[in-house]
C-alpha cells in the first residue's frame, strides 16, 4: 500500500487517518473529492505517498506560489532516497522566473519579448534552410552569430530547442535531439527550479520544462494553469494528460476560491485601448491589394467591424480618462447603465455591433497582428483587440448573471495614477468544478480549512459533494497557550471606547512584555496598526525589544524580516503587521523567529458597496446565515487563523496565541467561535487583560523562561520599514541560522528575484495593501 512509498521511519499522530483517506478516495476515483483540514505538523505533503500508491495516472499538484514547489520537491527527494521508488517530478514556472534573457527586455514584458524572438528565430531557421543544401536544420551544427544582449534578432536558447525540416517547400519544426537528451537527464535526478537553467545545456528552460511535464509522474503547477479561463480548456491537451487518469492535489486550498475569483475576471485599461488602436491600423494596412479580391460580403463586414471599433475605442478611452481624473484611489461599483448608455449611444443592436467587432478581432489574430503583452499557455500573444471584446462581452453577460460584478479600480504608482475597469466572477464554484468533476480524484489540503462545510459550499457550490476530514493538532498541547479576550473588541461601535481601548492595550502589552524573544502583533488594518504604534514602541522599549513595522512596499519586506529574525537570539523584536498582509501569511517563522502572536480584532473586509453586493449574492444563493458566513465571515476567520498560525511551526516549539477580540470566544452577536477548528475551541482560555498577563507569565515560567523586564538595555531604536533606525546606531548582524533560504523563498514569491540574504532587494515587487 502507501507505506511502500512512505519515506519516514514512523507515522505522526493522526497521519495514518489522513493517508488512509487519501488512498481510499484516489483508488476509488469516480471524480471523488477529499477536503482535509490538517494543522501544521500533520505532514500534509506526505499525502503524495498515498496518492502515488493509488493513482492510476499522473498526479498534478496545484500550488499558489513558486516557493511551495520546493516543499514537494523535498518530499519526492525523500521518496527517492528512502524507498525503492523514483517517481519523476516536473513543474511549470512562469517565464519571468526562468527565462535566461529576462533582463534584456526593455519596455515590454518577458512574454511579449519571447513571442517576438520566437517568431524571428523561426524566420532565421527558414532562411538558413533556404540558403543551405540540407533539408534539415540542426541548431547544434549551426555556427550561430553572437548577438549583442538586448538587440537580438533571434533567441539562441529557443533555437537550440528545435530542429527544422523542409517538406514541399514548407518548413516544419520538431524538438531537437539535444532537448530530448536533456529531458532524459532530468529523469535521473531531481532538479529544483533554481537549478533548472544550469541543467538545460543552453536550451530554453521553459521548453525543457513543458516537454518534461508531459511524461512525468508528478507535475507541479500554479493554480492559474488549471483554473484560469485562459488556460483551463487547453492544459490537458497541451500536456497530453488523460483527464480520467489525473489525480489533483491542491495545496493551501483555503486560498483556492479567492484565487479562482481573481483569475476569472476581465479588465480594461488605457494601455489595452492604445494597443487595440494600433492593431486596427495594422489590420487596415494589410488589406491593401487584398481588397481587389474580396467579395462584396467580406468588404461589408470589414467596413462595419472597423466602423464599430473606431466608434467604441475612443469612447472607452474617454470613459476611463474621466474616471482617472475624478475618482480617488480605491474601488467602486461601475454604473453599468451609465457605461452602456455612453458607449453604445447611436448603436441600435449591441449584439450585432459586438459580432462585427468579433469578426475583425478574429482576423487580427489570424494575421498575427497582436500588440498585447498577455500570453496564452502555448506562448502566443493574445491580441488586445480580442481582450477588449471579451471584456465588453462580459459586461453584457453581467446584465443577466448576478455572479458577475462590474467595478472601477484606481491605483497609485508613485505620483502616477492608473485606472482599469473590471468584470469579476465572484462565485468560483463553477470554474473549480469544471476540473474536479472531470478527473479521477481531487485532494484539497489546508491547515486553516475550517469550517469545512462552508469551504465546500464556497469552492464546490454543493453540500455533500466532498468527503471531509478534520484532524487535531499533533503538537504537544502543553507547548502552547491559546487565549481569547473576554472584553476587548474592535467592533466599530466600541472601537474608541476608553475602557475597551485600555483592554486591547493591556493584552498587547502582556504579549510584548511577558513573552521573551520575538513576538508579532497583527491588526485588522494599517490605520489600526498605526493607532497602536506608540503603545507597541513604548512596551518594546520597556523590555529592551526593537519594533519592526510592516512596510507598504514588498521590496522592503526581506530586509525587514532579515533584521527581525536576527533579533530572536539577542533581546527580541516586536513585529507589527496586518492580517492578510505581507507578513501574516506564507512565511515560516521557525525556531527563535517567533514566540508569540496576537491577532487584534476580527479582520473583516470593509463593508462597502462592493462587499455588500457580494454578501447579497451569497445570501440569495444559500440563505442569510450560510451566505453571510461564506461571503463575509469566512475570509475574516481565515485571515485571523493564518496570522495566528505563524507561531509554533515544529513539535519542539512553544508559543502564545492571543485572539484579542471577544468575537473569537462568542457564538452569538457576530461571534465566530463555532467556526474555529475544534482543537482551537477546546484550548481557548477566555481572559481579560489582567488575567491574560498572569497566565502568560505563569506559562512562560513553567516553560523555564524568564519574565524580567529590562529598562532599555543599550538600544531603544525603532526599526522602520527601510531597515534603518529612528534613533541611535543599530549595527546589523547576520540572520539567524536557517533563515536565509526562507527569505529567498519569500523574495521569489513576492517577485523579488534579485533579493540576497544580506538585504539587497531588486526592484519590481508589489505589495498588498492588507487588512
Amino acid at each position: 500500500m502507501y507505506l511502500d512509498y512512505f519515506p519516514y521511519e514512523s507515522l505522526r499522530p493522526q497521519q495514518d487517518r489522513m493517508l488512509d483517506a487519501v488512498y481510499d478516495v484516489v483508488s476509488r476515483g469516480k471524480q471523488g473529492i477529499l477536503m482535509i483540514d490538517a494543522p501544521t505538523g500533520t505532514g500534509k505533503t506526505s499525502c503524495i505517498s498515498a496518492a502515488l500508491a493509488a493513482a492510476p495516472g499522473k498526479i498534478v499538484v496545484a500550488v499558489r506560489t513558486v516557493s511551495q514547489i520546493d516543499i514537494y520537491i523535498d518530499e519526492i527527494n525523500r521518496i527517492w532516497s528512502k524507498t525503492r521508488h523514483k517517481p519523476e517530478i516536473a513543474y511549470m514556472v512562469g517565464k519571468q522566473r526562468i527565462c535566461p534573457l529576462e533582463g534584456e527586455f526593455r519596455g515590454e514584458s518577458v512574454y511579449a519579448g519571447c513571442s517576438r524572438l520566437r517568431e524571428w528565430s523561426k524566420n532565421y531557421v527558414s532562411s538558413r534552410i533556404a540558403k543551405g543544401n540540407a533539408s534539415v536544420y540542426d541548431p547544434f551544427a549551426d555556427n550561430m552569430p553572437e548577438e549583442e544582449p538586448g538587440y537580438r534578432t533571434f533567441c539562441p536558447y529557443y533555437l537550440r530547442s528545435r530542429e527544422a525540416f523542409e517538406i514541399n517547400g514548407t518548413v516544419h519544426f520538431r524538438r531537437s535531439s539535444r532537448a530530448l537528451d536533456v529531458v532524459e537527464g532530468l529523469k535521473r535526478r531531481i532538479t529544483p527550479p533554481s537549478g533548472l537553467q544550469s541543467s538545460c545545456q543552453g536550451i530554453c528552460p521553459y521548453e525543457i520544462m513543458s516537454l518534461y511535464a508531459k511524461n512525468s509522474d508528478i507535475v507541479i503547477m500554479n493554480y492559474s494553469h488549471l483554473f484560469s479561463p485562459d488556460f483551463q480548456d487547453v492544459i490537458f491537451q497541451w500536456l497530453e494528460m488523460d483527464a480520467e487518469k489525473v489525480t489533483l492535489i491542491i495545496d493551501e486550498a483555503h486560498n483556492l476560491g479567492d484565487a479562482v475569483r481573481s483569475m476569472n475576471s476581465r479588465h480594461l485599461s488605457l494601455r489595452m485601448v492604445d494597443l487595440s488602436e494600433t492593431e486596427v491600423e495594422k489590420f487596415e494596412g494589410t488589406l491593401g491589394q487584398a481588397r481587389l479580391d474580396e467579395s462584396r460580403e467580406e468588404a461589408s463586414w470589414r467596413r462595419e467591424g472597423i466602423r464599430v471599433i473606431r466608434l467604441l475605442l475612443p469612447r472607452l478611452r474617454r470613459f476611463l480618462s474621466s474616471r482617472l481624473e475624478r475618482m480617488p484611489e480605491g474601488e467602486a461599483l461601475m454604473d453599468a447603465d451609465l457605461f452602456r448608455a455612453f458607449l453604445y449611444d447611436g448603436i441600435d443592436d449591441i449584439d450585432d455591433a459586438l459580432s462585427y467587432f468579433s469578426d475583425v478581432a478574429v482576423a487580427v489574430a489570424d494575421l498575427n497582428l497582436a500588440e498585447g503583452d498577455r500570453e496564452n499557455l502555448q506562448g502566443d500573444i493574445q491580441p488586445s483587440l480580442a481582450l477588449v471584446l471579451l471584456f465588453l462581452r462580459d459586461v453584457e453577460a453581467a446584465e443577466k448573471d448576478i455572479a458577475l460584478q462590474r467595478k472601477i479600480v484606481v491605483t497609485g504608482s508613485g505620483k502616477k495614477k492608473l485606472v482599469r475597469l473590471e468584470v469579476n466572477n465572484i462565485d468560483p464554484a463553477a470554474n473549480i468544478r469544471r476540473i474536479t468533476d472531470n478527473i479521477n480524484a481531487t485532494i484539497m489540503l489546508s491547515g486553516t480549512f475550517s469550517p469545512l462545510e462552508a469551504y465546500e459550499l464556497y469552492c464546490l457550490g454543493e453540500e455533500g459533494r466532498a468527503k471531509k476530514l478534520s484532524l487535531p493538532n499533533p503538537f504537544p498541547r502543553e507547548n502552547r497557550l491559546l487565549l481569547a479576550a473576554k472584553k476587548a473588541t474592535t467592533y466599530l461601535e466600541q472601537r474608541e471606547d476608553i475602557d475597551n481601548r485600555e483592554e486591547i492595550s493591556g493584552h498587547i502589552r502582556s504579549l510584548i512584555e511577558c513573552v521573551p524573544g520575538n513576538v508579532a502583533v497583527f491588526f485588522t488594518s494599517y490605520p489600526m496598526m498605526n493607532n497602536y504604534r506608540d503603545l507597541c514602541l513604548a512596551s518594546s522599549r520597556r523590555v529592551g525589544k526593537r519594533l519592526c513595522v510592516e512596510p507598504r512596499s514588498a521590496e522592503e519586506v526581506p530586509e525587514l524580516l532579515d533584521q527581525f529574525f536576527s533579533l530572536g537570539a539577542r533581546g527580541g523584536g516586536v513585529l507589527t503587521g496586518v492580517c492578510g498582509g505581507k507578513l501574516a501569511e506564507g512565511i515560516d517563522y521557525k525556531g527563535e523567529a517567533l514566540k508569540g502572536v496576537a491577532v487584534v480584532g476580527l479582520p473583516l473586509a470593509a463593508y462597502d458597496e462592493i462587499q455588500r453586493e457580494i454578501n447579497s449574492y451569497y445570501t440569495m444563493k444559500y440563505g442569510r446565515t450560510k451566505g453571510m458566513l461564506i461571503a463575509y465571515t469566512l475570509p475574516a476567520i481565515n485571515r485571523g487563523l493564518q496570522a495566528a498560525g505563524r507561531v509554533i511551526r515544529a513539535e519542539s516549539e512553544r508559543g502564545v496565541l492571543l485572539f484579542c477580540d471577544r468575537r473569537f470566544k462568542d457564538d452569538d452577536l457576530g461571534g465566530v467561535n463555532q467556526f474555529l477548528p475544534s482543537w482551537v475551541r477546546e484550548e481557548l482560555i477566555v481572559v481579560d487583560a489582567r488575567e491574560g498577563r498572569e497566565l502568560i507569565r505563569e506559562r512562560i515560567k513553567g516553560w523555564g523562561g524568564e519574565n524580567k523586564a529590562v529598562d532599555n538595555p543599550g538600544g531603544d531604536s525603532e526599526i522602520i520599514p527601510d531597515g534603518g533606525s529612528k534613533a541611535g546606531p543599530h549595527k546589523r548582524r547576520g540572520a539567524r541560522r536557517g533563515s536565509k533560504r526562507d527569505l529567498r523563498e519569500l523574495a521569489r514569491s513576492l517577485g523579488l528575484g534579485g533579493y540576497s540574504p544580506r538585504g539587497n532587494a531588486a526592484p519590481g515587487g508589489s505589495g498588498r495593501s492588507g487588512g
